[in-house]
C-alpha cells in the first residue's frame, strides 16, 4: 500500500493512533526502501497485516501501544507478533525493544505461517498481487 493508504488502514485500525509514531513508521519505512531492505509499499502491507493480528488476538490496547512505541522505537514486521507475546507477559516496552535489538523478537513459527497467509489474503483482496516482491 502507499503511505496515504497506510496512514489512512492504521488510523482506522487503530482510532487516535500517535502521529509522531506514525512519522517514524513511515520514515523508517522509506529508509528500508532506500537501503534496498524491503519495498515501502511491501513494508506498510506487513505491520499493518501484523497489526491486525495483533489486535484480533491481543487486542486493541496491545495493538496501539507497540505502534505508539514507534516514537522511540519501531519494530520490523516480523518482531510484531513476538513483541505482543511479550508485551502481554507482562515486558515493558523499553524491555522488548532491547530484547529485540540484543537477541531479535520473531514470532513462533505459527504465527510466522499465518501472518503469512494473512498477507497473501490481504495482497489478492487489496492489490492483486499475492507473492512477496524480492527488493
Amino acid at each position: 500500500m502507499t503511505n496515504q493508504e497506510f496512514r489512512l488502514k492504521m488510523r482506522d485500525l487503530l482510532p487516535g493512533c500517535s502521529e509522531p509514531a506514525m512519522e517514524s513508521w513511515t520514515k523508517y519505512a522509506r529508509h528500508l526502501d532506500t537501503e534496498d531492505m524491503i519495498f515501502e509499499a511491501d513494508f506498510y502491507d506487513e505491520i499493518y497485516v501484523n497489526l491486525s493480528l495483533i489486535k484480533q488476538y491481543q487486542g486493541e490496547q496491545i495493538a496501539r501501544e507497540l505502534f505508539d512505541y514507534g516514537e522511540k522505537f519501531t519494530f520490523n514486521s516480523f518482531e510484531l507478533r513476538g513483541a505482543a507475546a511479550k508485551l502481554t507477559e507482562g515486558w515493558s516496552l523499553e524491555e522488548i525493544s532491547e530484547h529485540a535489538v540484543e537477541f531479535g523478537c520473531d514470532a513462533t513459527e505459527e504465527e510466522f505461517q499465518e501472518s503469512r497467509a494473512a498477507l497473501k489474503a490481504f495482497r489478492d483482496r487489496e492489490h492483486g498481487f499475492p507473492e512477496m516482491r524480492m527488493k
